[in-house]
């Protein structure tokens, strides 16, 4: 599989970054991974790099080199995911369970899996004919729209447009929302990202950028744009995105591009104690690491 690649997150008007993005891959597998973490101070940051760090580990156990079933992995995995985030918060006294959306796919032998939780979304871009597909949120906001109630340029402004009612971290299990597989050829585009990207952006306007192009010749503009937009008050925003590339492709020389069947698959251990998330919660709890 030859892809064109892009990953990147921003801090945009924020002190400090919560969101978590991942491309991991084996030789006949790619997953995709984005996490937005939310609460107070540093919480989302430590579910969202829990999120990262997990389905990573789970992805390189199971993907040898490719998945039995993609969309059973994903639903356990993201059931794992919101488990391990629960037992961190239990485990290290945490005053408040940290919280996280999450949005993942897998590209395998031409077919995209995907399933999201929250409000970070999913977007199917092919080459010739525009947008194929766009996940739905989870918010309340997305209700009002489905009941009429609202238009997409009033949830804009809307002042519960950062509402969401389905996330890992919560009480009660999260409704994982599975999508429907899709068939992908050379020239789809395949877009994760945070609501600090796509609240910026229209859908006319992502369609229209993708036509012809490849991630790499879109989503640098397409985050300047946003961030610009979102101003001194804007939010983390982040994206992962490939696009498929034809098997025929020459990809020596050329900056972010994988070819899987060259790259080695990079080995993700299990970081979720790592000194990045000790760091973390020691601030939440307001003492001093040592």
């Amino acid at each position: 599989m030859k892809l064109s690649l892009y990953q990147e997150s921003r801090i945009g008007g924020r002190s400090y970054n919560q969101d978590r993005q991942v491309i991991a891959h084996s030789r006949e597998a790619v997953m995709l991974v984005v996490a937005d973490g939310m609460g107070g101070h540093l919480q989302g940051e430590v579910a969202a790099q829990i999120t990262i760090d997990l389905m990573s580990e789970l992805f390189y156990q199971q993907a040898t080199p490719s998945l039995s079933h993609p969309n059973r992995f994903l639903v356990n995995a993201i059931s794992s995911t919101h488990q391990a985030i629960l037992d961190y918060a239990a485990d290290h006294r945490l005053p408040e369970i940290p919280s996280t959306t999450v949005v993942a796919a897998i590209i395998q032998q031409g077919v995209l899996h995907w399933c999201h939780v929250g409000d970070s979304r999913l977007y199917l871009l092919d080459g010739k004919q525009g947008m194929r597909l766009r996940s739905r949120d989870h918010s309340q906001v997305q209700r009002l729209i489905d009941q009429g109630k609202l238009t997409e340029e009033g949830a804009r402004t809307h002042p519960e447009r950062n509402k969401i009612y389905n996330c890992l971290g919560a009480t009660t299990d999260p409704d994982i929302d599975i999508g429907e597989k899709q068939l992908l050829q050379p020239g789809c585009s395949v877009l994760l990202c945070t609501d600090g990207l796509w609240s910026q952006i229209s859908d006319t306007e992502m369609e229209k950028v993708f036509i012809g192009r490849a991630v790499g010749q879109v989503m640098p503009a397409l985050m300047n744009v946003a961030e610009r937009r979102a101003g001194s008050n804007g939010d983390n925003l982040s994206a992962v995105a490939v696009t498929l590339l034809d098997d025929a492709a020459e990809l020596a020389g050329k900056p972010d591009t994988l070819d899987t069947l060259v790259t080695p698959p990079r080995y993700a251990g299990r970081q979720i104690l790592d000194p990045n998330l000790e760091l973390m919660h020691q601030e939440i709890l307001g003492s001093k690491p040592g």
